[in-house]
């Protein structure tokens, strides 16, 4: 996401963090790609500090719906694609309710997982 602003940046990694979430823990291994990702892009220690904030109080999915912009619906679909692997029940049922509230259609979510190579 590197063409963004950094309130659209936030908000991506929000929805990375919610999506982490979406089973009701954000384990080790869900924290350490987290941050992982987030040093790639170029978050220093204030930044990395502020995520790690996030990550104890994470949105809910309803929460971060309200807080979608519409242009960033897809990117925010995305984001939430890359931080999880959705292989668990509440994953999934995350991921079909957050397309649901983004009102992204069936072509559109298909068209997102084939970009990310899904």
């Amino acid at each position: 996401f590197p063409t963004r602003r950094s309130s659209d940046l936030l908000h991506l990694v929000r929805a990375m963090i919610c999506a982490a979430n979406a089973d009701g823990l954000i384990d080790a291994q869900e924290r350490e790609a987290l941050l992982g990702r987030a040093r790639e892009a170029g978050m220093g220690r204030e930044e990395l500090e502020a995520l790690d904030i996030e990550m104890r109080a994470p949105l809910t999915l309803q929460q971060l719906v309200v807080r979608t912009p519409t242009e960033l619906r897809d990117e925010t679909y995305a984001a939430a694609l890359i931080a999880i692997t959705a292989d668990t029940e509440e994953e999934n049922r995350f991921l079909a309710e957050l397309a649901t509230q983004l009102q992204l259609s069936a072509d559109a979510q298909r068209e997102i997982r084939q970009q990310l190579g899904l």
